[in-house]
């Protein structure tokens, strides 16, 4: 007899059908060629991407064997990870949220000015990551049950948060911030920083969720195909509004830990930040179609971008042209998403044409 787990995963499965990840489908199967097949697997696409960028460093500049360098581009990383990996959840769920930049701005603010009150570094983390828990209800609210859609919804909140942490803080920063604080963004432990070791562990978590629970897989299946989670006995609106709490949570939680690491929160926080966390998301391979997309995906989109970013820098190349090649490589993975797609529908519809065959 089958576990519930078991038959829940049954359920969402079918639901899914054709458009799982490419970590779900049997690539052994697929009727590609060998480099079709390399391209339809983003993380190792990636992995290649920031290897060949690292191994030109290295031939470029000395800096690039800095192991402080490193550790800047690990912290900027996660720094974007911790975000992204939250942002991919509501992607497959078929969601979008465009409020990242606003909310982590928000829970920085909260937790400075909760910080520097003397209220303690705990109090302080709690009260920025509820911030973004209430925005992100707020946001899932309006998705599920206004049906405004979510780009509207979530830009909407990406204007309005910011504009109402500026005016109740008059556009002025909030610091110098206590050691107790600062500890958690500053601190480090036998030499590996504090704000790496917790965002790795947001990445596995999210991962976990995502990956190996019934409700990551009603998560997927939402993304799938909505009315077939709806008549499988998925509850469509507590999950979808769960995925923006999630999302809304973990923002927050990083503009708590960039306020740790930097000393002080700044109305400035998190401008354009969203970008960067969507970018990271799809490079990744999460699919803005919904249901096709991995944490892990997205924690290497989020180093591309950071090795990008950084390395441009150590290279002493104009920073105005960062941008433009964190644009190219958005497109391209947009393309190879579409690209990855295509190749499932057509493989699934081989299959669909050859059971029938054999049914009739």
């Amino acid at each position: 007899m089958s576990t519930p787990q078991e038959q829940n995963k049954k359920t969402t499965t079918d639901a899914l059908a054709p458009t799982l990840s490419t970590s779900d489908v049997d690539l052994a199967d697929l009727d590609v060629s060998l480099i079709k097949r390399v391209v339809m697997s983003p993380s190792f696409a990636l992995s290649v991407a920031i290897g060949l960028f690292v191994i030109f460093g290295l031939t470029q500049s000395p800096q690039f064997a800095n192991p402080q360098a490193w550790i800047n581009i690990l912290r900027d990383a996660t720094l974007i990870a911790m975000p992204a990996a939250f942002a991919c959840i509501v992607l497959v769920s078929g969601g979008l949220d465009l409020s990242v930049g606003s909310v982590l701005v928000a829970g920085a603010m909260a937790s400075a000015a909760v910080a520097s009150a003397g209220l303690g570094a705990g109090t302080a983390f709690l009260a920025g990551t509820v911030v973004g828990a209430v925005i992100g209800l707020i946001n899932g609210f309006f998705v599920n049950f206004a049906k405004i859609p979510p780009i509207i919804v979530t830009l909407g909140s990406l204007f309005a948060v910011r504009a109402a942490v500026v005016a109740s803080t008059g556009g002025n920063p909030i610091g110098p911030l206590p050691d107790d604080f600062t500890f958690w963004g500053q601190g480090d432990i036998f030499g590996v920083p504090i704000v790496i070791m917790v965002g790795l562990v947001a990445v596995v978590a999210a991962h976990i969720v995502l990956s190996q629970t019934n409700y990551g897989w009603s998560i997927r299946a939402i993304g799938g195909n909505l009315i077939a989670a709806r008549s499988a006995g998925i509850a469509v609106r507590k999950v979808s509004i769960s995925v923006y709490v999630l999302s809304g949570t973990a923002a927050a939680f990083t503009g708590v830990v960039l306020a740790a690491r930097l000393g002080s929160g700044s109305p400035t926080f998190g401008q354009g930040y969203e970008l960067q966390v969507i970018a990271a998301a799809v490079i990744g391979g999460t699919s803005i179609y919904g249901a096709i997309g991995t944490v892990p995906g997205a924690a290497l989109g989020a180093l591309l971008l950071s090795v990008l970013s950084n390395g441009l820098v150590l290279l002493k190349i104009d920073p105005t042209w960062q941008n433009f090649v964190i644009g190219v490589v958005l497109v391209a993975a947009a393309g190879l998403d579409v690209f990855r797609r295509r190749q499932m529908f057509r493989v699934s519809a081989k299959r669909t044409a050859a059971s029938r065959k054999v049914s009739s």
